[in-house]
């Protein structure tokens, strides 16, 4: 049986910065030997309000498993900037331009934060360096059924193909806790809180 966390061909592997896609990157690695392949990319975007937790464990991520993590953000305008930790925007300034371009805040209706600031920015970052075409990788666990059955839904919509080998693998939400228990870091935030400290969709 083929290892679901294996990438063939051009990838990126989009990396949220909390503990279930930081997990999914681990295992990726483990796959590849703790090298992946020059055309596999993890790509980080930052909306300006991720909370600074989620930004150091991005870093610790990188630095302690020896990975290039491509900080990219939106700039007012559109399109995608490469920026790294000292830099990212920690003021609200990618989510406080998109506000001022729609004139109306995102909703539980109308989530164009996550459409405009992560997951249009990293297609133009793959699009700037000639990738017609790749496989995203997303991080959704076999407990997340309808998450990843209305992604497999939408396939054929946009220039990629979606991949989720942590559903593939059959990985939960307990055994995510129970890796990061063993680790020497983790993230230092609670479950209920997310990582972008304005997002509508996390709470008690």
């Amino acid at each position: 049986m083929r290892d679901p966390f294996l990438c063939d061909g051009p990838s990126v592997v989009s990396f949220s910065g909390g503990r279930t896609s930081a997990l999914m990157l681990r295992r990726i690695l483990d796959a590849h030997d703790g090298t992946l392949p020059p055309d596999c990319h993890v790509l980080f975007s930052n909306t300006g309000k991720e909370r600074n937790e989620t930004l150091e464990f991005v870093r610790d991520c990188a630095e302690r498993w020896g990975v290039l993590i491509h900080y990219l953000e939106r700039p007012a305008g559109g399109g995608v900037i490469e920026v790294d930790f000292a830099t990212a925007s920690r003021n609200g300034e990618p989510f406080d331009a998109l506000i001022a371009q729609r004139s109306f805040l995102p909703n539980p209706t109308m989530r164009f934060c996550t459409a405009e600031l992560k997951v249009r920015v990293m297609r133009d970052w793959m699009r700037a360096r000639g990738y017609e075409h790749w496989v995203n990788v997303i991080g959704m666990r076999a407990d997340e059924p309808r998450r990843v059955a209305k992604g497999r839904a939408s396939e054929g919509s946009e220039r990629w193909t979606l991949a989720y080998p942590l559903f593939d693998a059959g990985v939960r939400v307990a055994d995510v806790a129970a890796f990061w228990k063993v680790q020497p870091f983790d993230l230092r935030l609670q479950s209920h809180e997310g990582n972008c400290d304005l997002c509508f969709l996390k709470g008690f």
